[in-house]
């Protein structure tokens, strides 16, 4: 069981996002519903291991030490270069925005990304979250969980509508039968994504890598040019990343 204390304190730091980077300690304790003298004692502990730094406004923000952690994140995960080149290659023969998402807890996390050339691109950041049940990326992973655990997350993501749940556990069947998932619209309005899983060595899906970009530059026959070069990524990210494991 995770201590109460540093389940809070942790609850916390996940407040600091790409729409709410910086928070004042009574605005986050009313956030939050903690009491603004907690609030204090965890920002200022994080403020001391160098986790929040503080700004001129008497705001905190994301401090320097988690960039360390996430370098060596991404050095132990094999992250960087090699990683980012192939992804560049497929935005370049695609035209379009092509990331690489992990699978943490019940959510996907954008973990390496390269953004399309053109001027109106699709909103994906490092370091986003998103349910498994929004968009392709996590669609694609909740697809190949196994049973219990996908049932699991089916039952709380729709538990007042059976048959929303029933049609999407048919989606998601159809994605495990044809290896890789299509969505229209479902996280952002107007965006079409197209993403494959990867597996690790014992057959577990861990990640999954999508191209994605504005419905009106991706009719179906361009989406039907993007499957193969995606699929042909998967595979060589699937074999670069098991040879670390």
């Amino acid at each position: 069981m995770k201590p109460r204390s540093l389940d809070t304190a942790l609850g916390l730091l996940e407040r600091f996002t790409a729409d709410h980077p910086q928070w004042g300690v009574r605005e986050l304790a009313v956030a939050s519903g903690l009491a603004p003298s907690m609030v204090q004692r965890v920002l200022a502990t994080f403020h001391d291991h160098g986790l929040l730094e503080r700004t001129p406004a008497r705001k905190y923000r994301l401090g320097v030490r988690l960039w360390e952690l996430g370098s060596r994140f991404r050095d132990q995960f094999q992250l960087a270069d090699v990683v980012l080149d192939r992804l560049r290659a497929l935005a370049e023969a695609t035209g379009e925005t092509t990331w690489l998402s992990l699978l943490q807890g019940d959510e996907a996390v954008c973990v390496q990304l390269c953004e399309s050339r053109e001027s109106v691109r699709v909103a994906i950041h490092l370091g986003g979250r998103t349910p498994l049940q929004a968009g392709s990326r996590g669609k694609v992973m909740l697809a190949f969980l196994p049973p219990p655990r996908r049932d699991a997350l089916l039952a709380a993501a729709f538990p007042d509508s059976p048959e929303r749940r029933d049609a999407f556990a048919r989606e998601l069947e159809e994605a495990r039968r044809q290896g890789w998932c299509l969505t229209c619209g479902e996280r952002l309005a107007g965006v079409v994504g197209l993403s494959v899983p990867l597996f690790d060595r014992a057959g577990a899906v861990f990640a999954s890598v999508t191209v994605g970009g504005p419905a009106a530059r991706m009719p179906q026959a361009r989406i039907d040019a993007c499957r193969p070069p995606l699929l042909a990524l998967a595979r060589e990210l699937q074999t670069h990343f098991q040879m670390f494991e």
